[in-house]
């Protein structure tokens, strides 16, 4: 069972609380506690209807007997996000010359900033991209009550809200189009799963886990790959009828770049190789 609540938390650019819902869905929680997939759709490598969603918050002040309008963006607004602002990125660029001690860019960096998508880049100038985003958003807060898309005043239920597991592709309340994707590779998420451990088995010390592009392009080329496998399905089974065992020259004869796609292919389909006996 699934309800909402509306909690208050402390924003650090302006030291305010700022409303904003959450759900108690156990598997929700799950889903967005995980630092790096949260963001990704669980079928492919796009990033989910809520990862969008959510950078594109909104804030509603409220009124009587239960109604909200939306407060505008203005200038004024953006101008006060910018000079608080601009204020960090120079207690940041002191930070790092060591003036506030060893620890105070850390602690910067921990406080204002989404670290996993600066992908290990300290600068200041990545410092300030993930500032202003950030300080836009709290001086916008402080005009009323910070929703997501997935909670909307005056939403009714039964809409179809931004999806926290899938990506429009997939998302199987969008389209007829949508329900026949996720039902196709919804079958397939145990080879999907499979593939992806291989990408990353392959790619130690190349992909570094703690980098979310990384997990980018380990989910997207997966899911091409998984989808390589099901259209050579086919050339693979030819080439196991010729007798041809080893799955490398398999792989090198079909333009497979990974060995291990064909051998979960072989896995997936039920293939197998001819009976040299029987011959």
């Amino acid at each position: 069972m699934k309800t909402n609540s509306r909690v208050r938390r402390m924003n650090p650019l302006l030291g305010v609380l700022v409303t904003e819902c959450e759900t108690t869905s156990a598997k929700v929680r799950a889903k967005l506690g995980d630092p790096y997939g949260w963001c990704f759709c669980d079928l492919c490598g796009r990033l989910t209807e809520y990862a969008i969603a959510i950078e594109t918050r909104k804030v509603f002040k409220r009124g009587t007997r239960g109604a909200a309008t939306a407060v505008p963006l203005t200038n004024v607004i953006r101008d006060m996000a910018q000079r608080k602002a601009d204020e960090l990125v120079k207690r940041y660029e002191r930070a790092l010359s060591g003036e506030y001690g060893p620890y105070e860019p850390g602690r910067m960096l921990a406080t204002y900033c989404k670290v996993r998508e600066m992908g290990k880049d300290w600068s200041v100038s990545s410092f300030r991209d993930q500032v202003e985003r950030m300080a836009l958003q709290a001086a916008w807060a402080l005009h009323g009550d910070t929703l997501s898309a997935t909670l909307l005043p005056g939403q009714k239920e039964g809409e179809s809200k931004p999806s926290k597991f899938y990506c429009e592709r997939h998302n199987p309340s969008r389209s007829i189009e949508a329900r026949r994707a996720y039902q196709r590779d919804r079958r397939l998420s145990g080879e999907y799963k499979e593939l992806m451990s291989m990408i990353w088995t392959n790619g130690v010390g190349r992909l570094p886990p703690g980098d979310i592009e990384a997990h980018s392009y380990v989910r997207t080329e997966a899911y091409r790959l998984l989808h390589i496998m099901r259209s050579t399905k086919d050339l693979i089974e030819a080439e196991l009828e010729k007798g041809i065992t080893n799955q490398s020259e398999i792989a090198r004869k079909l333009n497979i770049e990974h060995r291990q796609t064909v051998s979960i292919a072989i896995k997936r389909c039920g293939l197998k190789m001819k009976n040299k006996d029987n011959t």
